[in-house]
């Protein structure tokens, strides 16, 4: 009789239930990175101290009792402090999470350590999954969940082995991983090792049908967890830019946001825009008060919202995948007739200043699509012609006294004039000094000349003539305004420096300005057949009034760009030809998470409905193509058999026959022989055997055989078949008789005891 197959020894259990404890725990560790959780000191320990001790065991032991008895009340001290500093529980709870892991990791562990350890990591991808919708965060729960139910399984072996429920045994800490994992490997059953993974395979197959299937239903604001974490968003994309922000941004290749939109109506030079800034504080721009009230409350949360474009029939639909951590600001090309999202939004919009803001910063991608939006340069803006014209004076006679009225130190208008609009106001120069030098620019420059168009032209010349362009630009030291100690230096500059002084020059003529902050340009993903726009597209640029068209054109003083936008309605280029196109590594990537976000983050009911039409509609030509394609056969076989016969037709038959006949033959006599013979030289004379399988599966026919009423005589033919079958199933393999011969014998014999029952 065979032996049976030998089995792990409770140390062996114990060492492979601490290896997987700590890979358990560093996978939901890890989930951390997509958060906005600042736990990057306590994930660093983690990372460092579970592998050390998960490798060398016996360093759980030197541990001092002390120090166990004194980390539960040391954690919980932590984290009471750290709710009462932050002020914020979730990102508390989970930092105390990991605070837990690391010590279940680290300490000695029984049964019941080992289920608290599967627990808390069980927490944090839990949480994790509310707040994220990342391809990687997909892969990352399949292994934790391959992890967890292998612990599981070891502990309930642990258990059934032990007998008391405990897992402790003597000597489990000196591990060699290399032996280990031999006597695993020995002792795991490849059939059952194939069934766990086809179910495991089937659940997770199942689990995507499932959501195909199931629609859609929203929790609001994700579970309630998002309301306690505070978001970060990038410094900047705020209301307040301050010098050197946006060049922060830029300094990071990541993808910011996708388009998908045919590429013919993208403009030659794309300029993505998010916020208006109009007043200066000195360190930078920042949207005013008065621009602030100009927004619209947030609407009620919906899917769809009617844009400042509305009662313009059609336009094309662009589609947006925004990247969480940007802003809560939408980035545009201008108007549009409606914007419609995945799920529902509160939106604000200031259809004036054609931007549009969500309520609070997503914490996951924000996919949205929009109709109709316009892609033009400039802005009409009939409101602010309006006040533009209630103005007495004009700005361009007197700009240094206007630098002083229009700055921090303005005065109050006298009379019946009104006060002058918001995008005046702001320039903000404190020291006489300062406004000199900017009066003696503005008249070296000419003055407000033919109009602010004309004026920003010359200005934006000035400005690449006195300085070049350079992401690490310094503002020299001294008193005074920083960014009038720029523009009287011959120092490089960023795009906010650019754009703030043109702002600045231009606004001392007398004419309105503004700064506007977003991206420009984009990279043409030939893989996603869409526009990629990085971080490090962030860009700075301005917008200048134009009385005469009463609208806001775009003017972008920084080196290399074109620095004033005449395009006008209905002018069209596309932006494929320029657009510099990508089909690297980091494109290829950013092509699998589009794609993910389009068809798993966004699969609404309406794609639902999309993709059981098309796949309705494959089935369905399939199942025509592969009719026709029988029927032509049947037809062509039919045409062939009623064809009139001649010798050489049945020499082709009878040649296809042979070859058949001949192939079976060689399979059945030489390839099993070379097959089994094959198997048994790899698998030995152990259970995997394939003789002693294919023996085994014969005597169960004939037993099944007898059972049913065939007779077996002494000395027959069956007895001797059925003899020889246990001689291959039990005996020593050089009293075998020829396998395929006794496997031979045993068919003819079943096949006679069938007909003989047959005829009785």
């Amino acid at each position: 009789m065979e032996n049976s197959r030998p089995q792990l020894n409770l140390a062996e259990l114990t060492q492979l239930r601490w290896l997987l404890g700590g890979v358990l725990g560093l996978l939901s560790a890890w989930t951390v990175f997509y958060m906005d959780v600042d736990a990057l000191l306590a994930l660093a320990v983690l990372t460092v101290t579970v592998p050390l001790f998960t490798w060398y065991p016996r360093l759980s032991l030197v541990v001092p009792v002390w120090v166990h008895r004194l980390a539960f009340p040391l954690i919980v001290t932590v984290f009471a402090f750290d709710w009462w500093q932050n002020r914020e529980p979730l990102p508390a709870m989970i930092r105390l999470d990991l605070m837990l892991i690391g010590y279940r990791c680290l300490a000695p562990r029984g049964r019941r350590d080992d289920l608290q350890l599967i627990l808390l990591s069980l927490f944090a991808v839990v949480v994790t999954g509310v707040f994220t919708v990342s391809i990687a965060f997909v892969v990352q729960i399949l292994l934790f969940t391959g992890c967890a139910l292998a612990l599981l399984l070891a502990i309930t072996i642990s258990d059934a082995r032990a007998g008391d429920g405990s897992a402790a045994a003597a000597g489990w800490e000196r591990v060699r991983w290399g032996a280990l994992a031999r006597r695993v490997r020995a002792v795991s059953d490849g059939r059952v090792v194939a069934l766990g993974a086809a179910l495991f395979a089937g659940v997770v197959g199942l689990s995507t049908v499932f959501f195909l299937a199931i629609p859609r239903f929203e929790i609001s604001s994700s579970l309630f967890l998002d309301r306690m974490m505070t978001r970060k968003t990038l410094t900047g994309f705020t209301e307040n830019v301050r010098f050197g922000a946006v060049t922060l941004i830029q300094q990071d290749n990541s993808m910011a946001f996708a388009v998908d939109v045919d590429p013919a109506l993208v403009p030659a030079e794309p300029y993505w825009r998010m916020i208006v800034l109009d007043e200066y504080s000195g360190e930078g721009f920042r949207m005013s008060r008065a621009l602030l009230e100009e927004r619209e409350a947030a609407r009620e949360r919906a899917t769809l919202h009617i844009g400042p474009r509305r009662g313009v029939p059609g336009g094309a639909v662009w589609t947006f995948f925004y990247q969480p951590g940007i802003s809560r600001y939408l980035p545009l090309l201008g108007a549009f007739n409606s914007i419609t999202f995945g799920e529902p939004q509160s939106l604000q919009q200031s259809r004036a200043l054609r931007l549009a803001s969500l309520s609070n910063e997503s914490s996951k991608v924000v996919g949205y699509r929009i109709e109709g939006m316009d892609t033009q340069a400039r802005i009409s803006d009939p409101e602010f012609a309006r006040r533009v014209a209630g103005l007495s004076a004009a700005p361009a006679e007197v700009p240094v006294e206007r630098a002083h009225r229009f700055g921090r130190r303005r005065e109050e208008p006298e009379g019946d004039v009104k006060p002058p609009p918001p995008t005046f106001l702001g320039l903000g120069l404190e020291h006489d000094a300062d406004v000199m030098k900017v009066s003696k620019w503005v008249a070296e420059l000419g003055g407000r000349g033919e109009g602010g168009l004309d004026l920003a032209r010359r200005t934006g010349a000035w400005l690449q003539e006195r300085h070049q362009y350079s992401l690490s630009s310094k503002i020299p030291e001294g008193e005074g305004d920083a960014l009038v100690r720029w523009l009287g230096s011959d120092q490089p500059g960023h795009c906010e420096l650019f754009a703030g002084g043109l702002v600045m020059l231009v606004r001392a003529a007398g004419v309105p300005a503004r700064m506007v902050t977003g991206f420009k340009g984009g990279v043409w993903n030939q893989l996603s057949g869409g526009i990629r726009i990085l971080n490090s597209d962030a860009h700075a640029w301005c917008e200048v009034w134009d009385e005469k068209e009463e609208a806001w054109i775009r003017v972008d003083p920084t080196p290399g760009a074109v620095l004033v936008e005449t395009s006008r309605p209905g002018a069209t280029g596309s932006s494929l030809a320029r657009m510099p196109q990508d089909s690297g590594w980091q494109a290829r990537l950013d092509g699998v998470r589009i794609f993910w976000y389009r068809r798993v983050v966004n699969f609404d009911s309406a794609s639902q409905v999309g993709l059981l039409k098309a796949s309705k509609e494959v089935v369905q030509s399939q199942t025509v193509l592969a009719r026709a394609w029988i029927e032509q056969r049947v037809e062509a076989m039919v045409a062939w058999l009623r064809a009139p016969w001649d010798w050489a037709r049945f020499a082709g038959l009878l040649v296809a026959v042979m070859v058949t006949s001949a192939f079976w033959v060689f399979w059945r006599w030489a390839g099993m022989r070379w097959w089994l013979d094959w198997r048994s030289r790899r698998a030995g004379l152990g259970r995997a055997d394939p003789v002693r399988r294919e023996a085994a599966s014969w005597l169960r026919r004939v037993d099944a055989a007898r059972a049913k009423g065939a007779e077996m005589v002494p000395g027959g033919a069956l007895e001797r078949a059925h003899t020889d079958l246990l001689r291959l199933r039990f005996g020593d393999r050089d009293s075998w008789p020829e396998p395929l011969a006794v496997f031979g014998a045993a068919r003819r014999e079943l096949r006679a005891a069938r007909r003989a029952k047959a005829q009785a």
